[in-house]
């Protein structure tokens, strides 16, 4: 994995702040490795009491498949928009996938797509890089981004990335 520049210049709000933004990030949807999209699946019962009534329905979880070198089976499948936000959104709590897991007493991300984990960063040509194309969300907008990205997710590349990446992206002097 090529890590982008960027990442050492890039700032982020010190953590994710649902409570202002209302977790508009999470009413797209997301492309998810076909891998997690069957996880997820084979667990759907933890995750039926958190999601919104009209997502009662695995059925309408999941949509199209492509060709993607970025996940690790190397097939996307995109998380369907259902209403108006995507089908594991709830207002009331937020993904239900991660209110699952953290239900049944598992990791908070447990579950969660590792796109969704790791935003505002973003794998993309094989590069680890910033996602700066959400420009209108809190998160992202130029006064509320004060921390360098790689303080601010730090736990988050831990998770999905392991001790070693973590520690080289702290490591970097441009990180400080």
């Amino acid at each position: 994995m090529i890590i982008d520049p960027l990442i050492f210049q890039a700032k982020f709000p010190e953590a994710c702040r649902p409570e202002q933004c209302r977790s508009r990030c999470c009413r797209f949807g997301v492309w998810t490795d076909a891998g997690e999209m069957k996880v997820i699946l084979s667990n759907r019962e933890l995750f039926l009491p958190y999601v919104r009534p009209e997502a009662i329905d695995p059925s309408t979880w999941f949509g199209d498949t492509e060709a993607d070198r970025d996940c690790p089976s190397g097939i996307a499948v995109e998380t369907r928009v259902v209403g108006d936000a995507c089908a594991f959104f709830h207002p009331g709590h937020g993904c239900a996938l991660q209110k699952g897991a953290i239900e049944a007493g598992l990791h908070e991300w447990q579950f969660k797509p590792r796109f969704c984990v790791m935003f505002p960063l973003v794998l993309s040509g094989g590069t680890l890089t910033v996602d700066e194309e959400m420009k209108s969300l809190w998160c992202m907008k130029e006064k509320n981004r004060t921390h360098p990205i790689v303080e601010s997710v730090r736990k988050e590349v831990q998770f999905l990335f392991g001790n070693e990446m973590a520690k080289t992206l702290a490591r970097s002097p441009q990180a400080r």
